[in-house]
């Protein structure tokens, strides 16, 4: 597994260069430049490129069940040309359009029955037999099917040749978007992103709410306003969801 820690943060310019402490099988990269949140699968798909491997990225705040790794490349290696996300969503139809991919993915409800049978079992378990169990989550998708956007929180798993060298090139502004910038460099590529049904959501962390980036403002824009300017990018420079 490898960890990419830049030597200095664009969002973070105190920052003073110094490592944590991870876990064996973990490896630290130092790359000398911050592209922004999308450095989580940029740089190791450069570093992988010409090589047959899946690579499957996540944000560092969500607890994961122990078979979502191998869900998500069992559900790649069946789509081998497609990227797969455990979580996404389509363009805001009030400015931009959807892909021509279908069918397209189906969210569940977030109420039913089996999501309130595991819950029951969890208070169970929890409260009378005094267990540590991670708290059942719903499971997003009701039927499998496209999405425009990958949401990394949840865990995406593509392949190096997914992106070319424009996907390196992210303008002003735009390297503070990660989601709809690696959507639109796959769009570029033809490869669409494709959410699995059945698999649950991940837990949050307590880190879940220390400097998150759908919470900030960075070059005096929020995150909405950022994602807006990356789709009229997208859609003035490559022709996509137009």
């Amino acid at each position: 597994m490898r960890l990419y820690i830049p030597k200095r943060y664009r969002r973070f310019p105190e920052y003073d260069g110094s490592l944590p402490l991870v876990p064996e099988g973990i490896t630290i990269v130092r790359p000398d430049e911050d592209m922004g949140p999308a450095s989580k699968v940029l740089f190791a798909a450069r570093d992988l490129r010409g090589k047959s491997v899946q690579i499957l990225f996540c944000d560092d705040d969500k607890v994961f069940p122990p078979n979502w790794a191998s869900q998500l490349f069992v559900a790649q290696e069946e789509r081998p040309k497609e990227c797969i996300a455990l979580i996404g969503k389509d363009v805001p139809t009030d400015f931009a359009k959807s892909s021509a991919f279908f069918p397209r993915a189906v969210r569940r409800r977030k109420t039913n029955m089996a999501l309130r049978a595991r819950r029951l079992r969890y208070k169970l378990a929890t409260k009378f037999l005094r267990m540590e169990l991670p708290r059942p989550m719903p499971s997003l998708v009701e039927r499998g099917g496209y999405v425009d956007v990958l949401q990394g929180l949840g865990g995406v798993v593509v392949r190096p040749e997914f992106f070319d060298d424009i996907a390196y090139e992210i303008p002003h502004v735009l390297w503070a978007v990660d989601d709809y910038w690696l959507s639109g460099m796959l769009a570029l590529k033809g490869v669409p992103i494709w959410l699995p049904s059945g698999l649950e959501e991940p837990n949050p962390t307590e880190a879940h709410d220390v400097d998150s980036l759908f919470l900030a403002t960075i070059e005096g824009v929020d995150r909405n306003e950022a994602n807006r300017r990356c789709i009229e990018y997208m859609q003035t420079h490559f022709n996509i969801w137009r």
